[in-house]
C-alpha cells in the first residue's frame, strides 16, 4: 500500500518506521529542520516505551505533498492544534479511495479532519491497548479490515471494531483521569507514591467514568485507576510539553471533558480545577 504520514515526530515516525519495514510505500509530510534530517540521514527512531529503534538510512520526504499523487492511507500523526493547517495540507493527496487515519489523543479530530478533507475518508483510531481502528458510523468494512491487517503485519497490533467511539472515549477518559499528574509534573509511578495525589486521581478516575456514561460509554473508574500503572515511569505527553514551555492540547484532552460535564450538570471539582491550572500555559512559553 502506499501510505503517508502526515507528520513526523516520534508517533508518526514510529508507525512510518514499521510501516516501510513491512514493504510498504511510505512518505514523510514533514517540514523545516525535520525534513531537512529525514532527507540527510534518513529515519532514526529510539527504542522506547513504545517500540524498539529503527534505523532506516533513507526514506521519502517532502514538504510539498501538492506535487505528489493521491496515496492509498494518511497517517494523520500531527498534535490537535495542528490539525486544521494540515487537513488542508493533505487535500492534494486524497483520491476518491484513500483514508485517513487519525491518531491524536480526544474525540474531536474525526470530525474536524472530515470538514476539511470529506467525511467519507476518515476512520476512528484509538491508542489504546490494544490499538483500535473502525468505521465513524458503522460496522467492520472492508477497508477498515485491510488497514487492520496492514498495521498488524507491520508489529502495531491494531484491532478492527465495529464501535470506534467506545475505545476513543475510554482514552479520552484515561488521558483526563491523569490530569492531577500533568499539573504536578510526575509520572504515574511517582505520582501514586504520594498518598494525596493517589486520592487525587482516583477521584478523577470516578468523575470522568460519569461523564463517559453519560455519553453512552462503558467507562469503569476502577480500570482508570488500574489504568495508572501501565508504563509507570513515563510521563504524558502534556506533562512533557509543560515541563518544555510548549503548546498544549488542553482543550482536546481535558477541556473536552470538562465541557461534556457543564453540559450535563455532572460535578467534576477535580478535574476541572487541573484544566484551570493549567490553562494559563496553553499556549506555552
Amino acid at each position: 500500500m502506499r501510505f503517508a504520514i502526515m507528520g513526523a515526530g516520534d508517533i508518526g515516525s514510529r508507525y512510518g518506521a514499521r510501516l516501510i519495514t513491512a514493504g510498504h510505500d511510505v512518505t514523510f509530510i514533514a517540514r523545516g529542520a525535520r525534513l531537512a534530517e529525514l532527507q540527510s540521514k534518513g529515519l532514526i527512531v529510539p527504542a522506547g516505551s513504545f517500540g524498539p529503534e529503527f534505523v532506516i538510512e533513507s526514506v521519502q520526504a517532502t514538504d510539498a505533498p501538492q506535487c505528489m499523487a493521491p496515496v492509498d492511507s494518511i497517517v494523520f500523526a500531527v498534535k490537535n492544534y495542528h490539525l486544521d493547517d494540515a487537513a488542508n495540507l493533505i487535500k492534494p493527496i486524497v483520491g476518491d479511495d484513500t483514508t485517513i487515519i487519525p491518531l491524536q489523543n480526544g474525540v474531536a479530530a474525526p470530525g474536524r479532519i472530515g470538514d476539511i478533507v470529506g467525511s467519507k475518508h476518515v476512520l476512528g483510531f484509538a491508542t489504546y491497548s490494544p490499538n483500535a481502528i473502525g468505521e465513524l458510523d458503522g460496522p467492520i468494512s472492508n477497508r477498515v479490515q485491510r488497514l487492520a491487517d496492514a498495521f498488524n503485519e507491520a508489529g502495531l497490533k491494531v484491532e478492527a471494531v465495529d464501535n470506534i467511539w467506545e475505545p476513543l472515549w475510554r482514552k479520552l477518559c484515561a488521558y483526563a483521569s491523569f490530569s492531577p499528574f500533568i499539573v504536578a509534573r510526575l509520572s504515574p509511578g511517582d505520582a501514586m507514591a504520594n498518598p494525596e495525589l493517589a486520592e487525587l486521581h482516583r477521584n478523577a478516575c470516578r468523575e470522568v467514568a460519569a461523564v463517559g456514561q453519560a455519553e453512552g460509554f462503558d467507562i469503569d473508574a476502577k480500570k482508570l485507576v488500574e489504568f495508572a500503572s501501565f508504563a509507570p515511569k513515563s510521563k504524558q505527553s502534556m506533562t512533557r510539553d509543560l515541563e518544555a514551555g510548549r503548546r498544549l492540547e488542553l482543550e482536546d484532552l481535558i477541556g473536552a471533558v470538562v465541557h461534556k460535564a457543564e453540559q450535563r450538570g455532572i460535578s467534576v471539582p477535580v478535574i476541572k480545577t487541573c484544566y484551570q491550572l493549567l490553562k494559563p500555559h496553553e499556549h506555552g512559553n
